[in-house]
């Protein structure tokens, strides 16, 4: 897979990803955003992509904006949840759709946060989240019966994931630019008042099934990344591009 994390420049920390097939070379952006046009369009030329997709996490008006332009120069098509309330969305998705651009794929999961559209995206052993995940867990604008909502569908949707799967989501939290299955998990573990005692539980069975599949070397298991790849979208730093 080539992958490209890219972030603004302001306090902000918007995250957007260009991911792309090596076979085929087609593309697809998530969450892009004008600002990040000239270094997303620029790597695109550079490693001779085409872009098919323009991929929301939630709706955003300059996500919408970005994507016009990328349509215009490179045909690329507005890709966003059915419940997305724009006219300018080419292809409408829901929950467990496969969103297939060359040989890869990414598979679609409904993740409601501060909008009721919001989803996100997996792709083996990564899951770009939006805005309902952050770094630091669930978004803290999240209130009420949102907060409970996306709760329950974290635990039911993410947490069976393996730990060491890594969260990608779409605006940085106080530097961090990612995160991992493993550490939500303990993150969310115990909060609130509902079922504590039961997620804890499920919790501590998921960090077994962690293990057992760990210390099985028969087993194969998916690309992880190392420290050094952790290192290159910390804060400050120009990720070199991956192939």
């Amino acid at each position: 897979m080539i992958f490209r994390q890219l972030c603004t420049k302001d306090k902000v920390g918007a995250l957007a990803y260009l991911l792309g097939d090596p076979v085929t070379r087609e593309a697809v952006v998530i969450d892009p955003l004008p600002v990040l046009l000239e270094e997303l369009e620029d790597f695109t030329r550079q490693r001779g992509l085409k872009l098919r997709y323009c991929m929301q996490t939630h709706h955003d008006e300059e996500h919408v904006v970005a994507a016009q332009a990328l349509r215009e120069r490179h045909g690329a098509r507005l890709l966003a949840h059915e419940e997305v309330p724009s006219s300018a969305v080419d292809v409408r998705v829901r929950d467990g759709d496969v969103i297939y651009f060359g040989e890869e794929c990414l598979r679609v999961i409904h993740l409601p946060g501060l909008t009721p559209c919001a989803v996100a995206y997996a792709w083996e052993d990564r899951l770009f989240t939006g805005l309902t995940v952050l770094a630091n867990g669930l978004n803290r604008r999240l209130r009420g019966s949102a907060r409970a909502q996306a709760q329950k569908l974290v635990e039911t949707k993410i947490f069976g994931f393996a730990g060491e799967t890594l969260l990608y989501p779409s605006a940085e939290f106080r530097g961090r630019r990612l995160a991992s299955v493993a550490e939500l998990r303990c993150q969310m573990v115990g909060g609130g008042s509902d079922g504590s005692s039961g997620r804890f539980l499920r919790h501590c069975a998921l960090l077994i099934n962690d293990k057992k599949e760990a210390a099985n070397p028969q087993e194969e298991r998916p690309h992880q990344d190392t420290a050094n790849d952790l290192q290159r979208y910390a804060p400050g730093f120009r990720a070199p591009a991956s192939s």
